[in-house]
């Protein structure tokens, strides 16, 4: 068992507390977002994966193209005092230009992709899975979430954009707080 696999991580509070961010690209050229969707748990432990982390961004987001063209990516999590930081990177698009700096963050190199000084816990993973929901797989109440929410899902030409699904192994962890974990 690896150490990283013996913290006790609270990711449930972090994700729904938007005090997550996913980060995929090297420290040159990135990009990051919040996320309020993600799992840790296990997975193909015959393949010798074991722990993964699993997180959701929607299409739209300018981070879900870098997710998709590199194959590490990063899942950061935050305490509260940085609420500001996330909540501005969460409402900010990298696409129309630098919001890294005006956030107070600081990048850092993390194997192949970033992470953040000040980050509480921050695992590198490998992307070891990539796809989309169909909508044919959902519950009826899921489908009724994401009709009823158009502007937190925007749909392209009319058309309803499923989330995209990236399943990390884990293979390094910065942990600030090694005997509880994040």
């Amino acid at each position: 068992m690896k150490e990283f696999e013996t913290c006790q991580y609270k990711v449930f509070d972090y994700f729904k507390k938007g005090l997550t961010l996913v980060t995929a690209g090297n420290v040159k050229d990135f990009s990051t977002c919040t996320i309020g969707w993600g799992t840790m748990g296990t997975l193909w432990s015959g393949a010798g994966i074991n722990s993964v982390i699993t997180v959701f961004v929607h299409p739209s987001r300018y981070t879900c193209g870098y997710l998709k063209g590199n194959e590490r990516f990063t899942v950061s999590f935050f305490s509260e005092q940085y609420r500001d930081a996330l909540r501005y990177l969460g409402t900010h698009s990298g696409r129309d230009g630098d919001k890294i700096t005006p956030s107070g963050l600081t990048p850092m190199p993390f194997g192949e992709s970033v992470a953040f000084e000040q980050a509480e816990t921050v695992f590198l993973c490998r992307k070891v899975y990539q796809g989309t929901f169909r909508k044919e797989g959902l519950a009826e109440d899921v489908c009724r979430y994401y009709a009823q929410s158009p502007l937190s899902f925007p749909p392209k030409n009319g058309v309803w954009q499923p989330h995209c699904v990236f399943v990390g192994q884990i293979c390094d962890v910065i942990n600030k707080n090694p005997r509880q974990g994040a």
